[in-house]
Parts: structure tokens; C-alpha cells; sequence
């Protein structure tokens, strides 16, 4: 499950052909983050499509995120491994459907700021049979916006990442090498 939401995240949300804007005269941050996004990648194939998603996101923060309360006993270097393994499972998912994402375009619906520093960005995204809407979450953090979570179909990646890594780690003798190694 949990490689399933990583896979389904990369291939049906960051991959675009175009960026569109419904309405929307002059693109917030938030917005611009996410048509930056889908630009950088409209040309990329391989490690260089990879780049550009994994640099729209803000691993750190979503690896502590998915760590939920667990985070807390973790060491350190714990932590660094999770985010690392984190980042390589999308680099080579990204990588191995890079292929895929050349159909796939973006259009920009509308912006709802949380704060001054936080929006949902709504998309629809077409190109793999019905048009999906998307919601990203965008934050600001020491002045750079990143997207931290992606939903679609009802379901926030994030939190259903730290649900799928609670029900490993609440396991009597798990350890983080379990949630590393579902991740392949």
C-alpha cells in the first residue's frame, strides 16, 4: 500500500505537458510553484524528470511528517535514512514511469490560502483517461515554497503515508529498517 501512494503520487500529479489557468489572472506563489513544477518536467526524461519533481518537494519535512509521533524516538540518522530511502523509492519510480508522464497536462483551478504561508492548489490533470483533480499542499518554510502533500481521489498522500508507517512501527519489535525496507 504504501508503494502503491508513492507510485500513484509521482505518476498521476507531477508529470505535465502544459499548464493551464482557469480564471486566474496572475498565479499566487503557490501557483507558480505548481505550474514551475509541471514546466521543469515537460521536456525531462529519466534522472532529469526526477530532479525536477523531487525538487518541487520538500522531503524533509514530508519524511517527519510520515515519522508521525514515532519520529520522536527516532535518532537522527535514523531519520536522515528514512528521508533517504524516501527520496531514492521516488527517484526510481520517477525514473522507471518517466515515460508515462510525457501525456499528462495541468491546469491550475483556483488557490485556497490556509495562511499567509500555507495554500491548496487545485488542478485538474488529464491525459490518463478521465481528467483527475488534484489538490497540492503548498507551504512556505524560510522563504521557499515546496509542496508537502497531494490529494486525489479523496485521499492526502502524507497522511495516508503516516498511517501505513504507524501500523509498521506500532508492531511489537518494528523498527525503522521494516519502513525502509517496504520501501524497497
Amino acid at each position: 500500500m504504501l508503494k502503491a501512494l508513492f507510485v500513484s503520487a509521482a505518476i498521476l500529479t507531477m508529470g505535465a505537458t502544459g499548464v493551464a489557468h482557469a480564471g486566474v489572472s496572475t498565479p499566487t506563489q503557490p501557483e507558480a510553484l505548481v505550474e514551475q513544477a509541471a514546466l521543469s518536467i515537460e521536456d525531462a526524461q529519466g534522472e532529469a524528470l526526477a530532479d525536477a519533481v523531487l525538487s518541487a518537494l520538500d522531503l524533509d519535512l514530508i519524511a517527519r511528517f510520515t515519522l508521525g509521533r514515532h519520529a520522536a524516538s527516532l535518532s537522527d540518522e535514523d531519520q536522515s535514512r528514512f528521508a533517504d530511502a524516501l527520496e531514492v523509492f521516488l527517484r526510481k519510480q520517477l525514473v522507471s514511469q518517466s515515460a508515462k508522464l510525457q501525456s499528462v497536462s495541468l491546469e491550475i483551478l483556483q488557490t485556497a490560502n490556509r495562511n499567509a504561508r500555507d495554500a491548496v492548489v487545485t488542478t485538474r490533470v488529464t491525459g490518463f483517461g478521465e481528467p483527475l483533480t488534484v489538490r497540492w499542499r503548498v507551504v512556505e518554510r524560510r522563504g521557499v515554497w515546496s509542496v508537502v502533500d497531494l490529494e486525489f481521489q479523496g485521499v492526502w498522500l502524507a497522511i495516508e503515508q503516516r498511517a501505513q508507517i504507524n501500523a509498521i512501527l506500532a508492531k511489537p519489535g518494528a523498527a525503522i529498517e521494516d519502513v525502509i525496507k517496504q520501501l524497497g
